[in-house]
């Protein structure tokens, strides 16, 4: 387990992820819609950060945007120390390959690939191989015995442990979750929200999570509730989280 421990990034001035003043609008059928209307957001290097908030109030949008997968209509946002307003897509997903590991709700294996092939696969797109690194990784969540399995033969909490191996072979600097407990019943959903925390602290990756589970968010260290298009921060007794779930 010990064996995919990466170095915590030293203290630094500079933020893992900073926003100022994000904005995000689409053309609707009456006209613009404002999802998100000046989100401000701090996350230092190795905090845990859990956005909640309402189905439709824009978590999975300002996921994608501190991502870099979309671009924000207004404001700025700096990735790893880097302005994303600046980049084209090859340059953002050029920074993501390098900086940034990914959890989703739906797993996103590729079924014709084995679940060592799926950890793999980030290492390969970035040009690297490393079987070793592949091993453990997928030793560090239980699954040495299931390598050579295909996702149609793993069970759901099965897949996202895989999923969740991919994410951290890379050793990211930021890891992104996107409700990665919500299609697992509640007792596989416990387990691998732990060997989530688990990896995290253990690699000194900083973390931020999209969750309706308030429970999960609150393992976090920072807790925001996104409601008419802002950020708000979640007192730590949840008397200020309403109806965020």
């Amino acid at each position: 387990m010990d064996t995919l421990t990466a170095s915590v990034p030293s203290t630094t001035a500079t933020p893992a992820i900073e926003v100022r003043g994000v904005g995000k609008s689409a053309a609707g059928p009456e006209g613009e819609v404002r999802i998100l209307d000046g989100v401000d957001l701090t996350v230092d290097e190795g905090e845990s950060v859990a956005i909640v908030g309402a189905s439709g109030s824009g978590k999975t949008t300002l996921l994608g945007l501190l991502a870099g997968l979309d671009l924000p209509s207004r404001g700025s946002i700096t990735l790893a120390g880097q302005r994303l307003d600046g980049m084209d897509e090859e340059r953002r997903a050029a920074l993501r390959a390098r900086a940034v590991g990914f959890v989703f709700q739906s797993f996103h294996l590729l079924p014709s690939l084995t679940a060592e092939e799926n950890v793999a696969l980030p290492l390969e797109l970035a040009g690297r191989e490393d079987a070793a690194r592949v091993r453990e990784a997928l030793e560090a969540v239980g699954l040495t015995q299931r390598r050579r399995h295909y996702p149609r033969q793993l069970s759901g909490g099965e897949q996202q442990r895989v999923a969740l191996a991919r994410a951290f072979v890379g050793q990211p600097r930021i890891l992104f979750a996107d409700e990665p407990t919500g299609n697992l019943d509640q007792a596989t959903g416990q387990h691998v929200s732990q060997l989530l925390f688990d990896l995290n602290h253990r690699s000194g990756t900083t973390l931020v999570l999209v969750t309706h589970d308030l429970a999960l968010a609150r393992r976090c260290r920072h807790v925001y509730r996104l409601d008419g298009g802002r950020l708000h921060p979640v007192g730590p007794a949840g008397a200020d989280a309403g109806d965020a779930a």
